[in-house]
């Protein structure tokens, strides 16, 4: 039990279960960004948001969250003492996940750029990426070092089952962190060349249209205006019939 709550596998489903809680926190935005007018638009949302998935799901199941940055740092080490991934993960599984995480990036940049910021927040994306993504590595890597020490599971209604799950509390915290800041890092740089071919083309600006409640909201005032001005019309005829009798 131990042993799978540390795994790569677990570290995935608490990831997918903060993706869905900030998913359905912004379900508004989600739903004006599938539901755009522009047919061309509305594909976008869906491969981003479907690459973006399958990122998820590939890393978890089949590549691994823990290993990938310590072997993205390991690329100039020559000898295997001086590796932070001993044992990295097979090449052709790497491949497949940079596959999928390319499109994922493109389609959410353009996304970015045409709903959500232009090159300012984009470059401050990436700087806030780069500049948090040490910390917040050797946080990850001090906690994921003392998974290693943790065989079993004791009882939860002890002091050590109580420590060890805040511990693992701690360590899913501090990788979906690196995760989410490097990934959101990796999207200010992929927005801004979409950005600036979207301006070339004249693609960035999108179409205005209001959301349901606001829909709602103009109506009414709509409704309160025309009844306003049926009574406006009214007092002049009624005026006039006084002054007649």
């Amino acid at each position: 039990m131990a042993q799978f709550l540390a795994s790569d596998q677990m570290l995935g489903l608490a990831l997918c279960a903060v993706l869905l809680a900030l998913g359905r926190a912004r379900r508004g935005l989600l739903g004006d960004l599938i539901g755009a007018p522009e047919r061309g638009w509305r594909i976008v949302a869906w491969a981003a948001f479907l690459c973006t998935l399958a990122v998820v799901l590939w890393f978890t199941f089949a590549d691994d969250w823990r290993k990938v940055f310590g072997e993205l740092l390991d690329v100039r080490e020559q000898y295997l003492s001086q590796r932070a991934v001993p044992i990295p993960v097979d090449p052709a599984l790497r491949r497949v996940s940079f596959v999928l995480l390319v499109p994922a990036l493109l389609c959410g940049g353009a996304l970015f750029a045409r709903y959500l910021g232009g090159y300012g927040l984009q470059a401050i994306l990436v700087i806030l990426g780069i500049s948090a993504f040490f910390p917040l590595y050797l946080i990850r890597q001090r906690l994921d070092t003392g998974l290693a020490g943790i065989l079993e599971l004791p009882s939860l209604f002890s002091l050590a089952g109580v420590a060890i799950v805040f511990y693992l509390l701690l360590d899913y915290a501090a990788n979906i962190a690196l995760i989410l800041t490097s990934y959101l890092g990796l999207l200010g740089l992929a927005a801004l060349p979409v950005t600036l071919v979207l301006d070339l083309l004249g693609q960035r600006e999108s179409t205005a249209r209001p959301s349901e409640g606001a829909s709602d909201f103009y109506a009414q005032i709509g409704a309160g205006v025309r009844e306003r001005r049926a009574a406006a019309a009214e007092r002049p005829d009624r005026s006039g019939d006084e002054a007649r009798r």
